[in-house]
């Protein structure tokens, strides 16, 4: 029985170099991808300080700022769950998380009162209640997305184009390296 070997059409020298060129070509088309994403995420900044008036791109800038909305509501409940489950406290005076150990508040320095807050209107209200006395907004959606949305004028943040909150002073996002421009 004689075997027969299957018959290579390209030498070896010739599938290397195919190889090697696709390789070099996904990783120019991924830089190219990259490069698109930082020139959208440049002309949705331009867009939004006012300074690009794009009526073409208007369907897209609805679209980011709905998912911007969204994307803020579910960190807020995603903070919320994790406070719950961590036994994280909110101060009642700044609304910053305080550790269930804590006695005084790290920001401000205020005794850390159980189970009470500061609602929206500033009129500090037991966490048990249902709603606040003093606006009726209810306690239990001021627990739930209240306390982020206070936490963000005490500490000045930017949001980057790609959804992450950057620290006012810092000069990159963590989560996608774009520099931040003041």
């Amino acid at each position: 029985m004689a075997i027969t070997m299957p018959k290579i059409t390209k030498p070896f020298s010739n599938a290397f170099a195919d190889n090697t060129i696709k390789k070099a070509l996904e990783e120019k088309e991924k830089e190219r991808s990259k490069i698109y994403g930082f020139i959208g995420m440049d002309v949705y900044d331009l867009y939004k300080k006012g300074q690009a008036d794009l009526p073409e791109l208007e369907v897209h800038f609805e679209k980011m700022r709905e998912l911007e909305e969204e994307i803020a509501e579910l960190e807020a409940k995603k903070q919320a769950a994790e406070r719950q489950s961590k036994g994280v406290k909110i101060c009642s005076n700044c609304g910053q998380p305080v550790s269930a150990k804590d006695a005084f508040c790290s920001n401000c320095g205020q005794p850390v009162e159980e189970g009470m807050m500061t609602c929206t209107c500033g009129n500090r209200i037991k966490n048990d209640l249902k709603f606040c006395p003093n606006c009726g907004k209810s306690v239990n959606e001021l627990l739930e997305n209240g306390t982020a949305e206070r936490q963000l004028p005490l500490m000045r943040y930017r949001e980057c184009i790609c959804g992450a909150m950057v620290p006012e002073g810092q000069f990159m996002c963590m989560e996608c390296g774009r520099k931040i421009e003041d």
